[in-house]
């Protein structure tokens, strides 16, 4: 099934859809495309889409995971000691609320800015 799925990930067709999953303002995301390459290959092995996440895990256990091996990120252009990009940050609170700002409107002159961030999919 993990060779099946290597060579969907790797055909043209799911690569222009990755592609199009990562242009700015694409209604879908990179996750999205992943899981229905996943979907399609549970269909055509005649196994259950509800088995889905237990196919993530066995991949993942075994050191096999193709979200490794295929990474798409790459590095951008940020350096450190370059003036910070303007984003807009949401916190959420306990009570559901959201706050929206911007980056630069927190920082403060006289002290460095420090950015810790990570990706939650």
């Amino acid at each position: 099934m993990l060779k099946r799925e290597n060579e969907l990930r790797l055909g043209q067709e799911v690569q222009k859809r990755f592609e199009e999953a990562e242009r700015s303002g694409s209604k879908t995301d990179w996750i999205d495309v992943a899981t229905q390459v996943q979907l399609e290959v549970l269909r055509e092995f005649n196994v259950a889409e509800s088995s889905l996440q237990a196919y993530r895990c066995a991949a993942n256990k075994h050191g096999i995971s193709l979200y490794v091996k295929y990474n798409r990120a790459r590095e951008g252009s940020l350096k450190v000691g370059a003036p910070s990009p303007d984003v807009s940050l949401i916190s959420l609170t306990d009570d559901g609320t959201t706050h929206l700002q911007s980056l630069l409107d927190i920082q403060q002159a006289d002290r460095p800015l420090v950015i810790v961030a990570g990706s939650l999919s």
